[in-house]
């Protein structure tokens, strides 16, 4: 083990205490949204800044989808947050969450077929979970709900695909096809007099 992955090691644990320090300083007793959301997009944007910066001086070929993977886990894992009910279940997840995100950063650039299996059905389930919580919370126009499963998980399984051996179109069109299956699954089992876990569960 080199000095400079032992360094990054390190970065990672700060990278992980800071996702627990950041979400809670704004999020207790209750979560300050106006505040919480810009720290958090803040927190993201530092660790993408901070990875890109490790893999180019690691000699890494920064390909986009592989550096958006932590990224888009870190904001489905940040709104299954907000669908944590009590205040000790928030403390529990958020000390669930260190070792996840220190494992999934310190491996950052990996280009293991299984470690990108794993990391896109955590990241998945997540984005269900809180995409069907959200819908059961706010009442906003389901158009807006629609749009956001086909693009989420259209680019979930879009930054999945790039380790698989197959020509770009084929990627993206396997992506749009899975975000409109997904997207049709969403609106017709929303009509299921169930609650929102299950049916996340279900569409998951």
């Amino acid at each position: 083990m080199n000095m400079s992955y032992r360094i990054h090691l390190i970065v990672s644990a700060v990278i992980a205490i800071l996702f627990l320090v950041v979400t809670q300083i704004f999020a207790s007793p209750l979560p300050v949204f106006r505040f919480l959301l810009p720290a958090f997009l803040a927190y993201v944007i530092a660790v993408a800044g901070y990875n890109r910066w490790y893999l180019t001086r690691e000699g890494v070929e920064l390909n986009v989808w592989l550096w958006l993977r932590l990224p888009i886990f870190l904001f489905t894992w940040f709104g299954l947050f907000f669908l944590v009910p009590s205040g000790l279940g928030r403390g529990m997840f958020l000390l669930i969450s260190l070792p996840i995100i220190f494992f999934f950063e310190s491996l950052v650039g990996n280009t293991g077929q299984q470690l990108g299996w794993n990391e896109f059905l955590l990241t998945l389930a997540a984005l269900m979970l809180s995409l069907f919580g959200f819908s059961y919370y706010f009442q906003l126009p389901g158009v807006l709900y629609l749009l956001g499963v086909f693009l989420a998980v259209a680019v979930v399984v879009r930054s999945s695909l790039e380790l698989v051996p197959h020509e770009r179109i084929v990627k993206w069109l396997a992506s749009l096809a899975i975000g409109l299956f997904a997207t049709e699954l969403f609106w017709a089992i929303s009509f299921l007099p169930l609650h929102y876990s299950a049916l996340a569960i279900f569409a998951f």
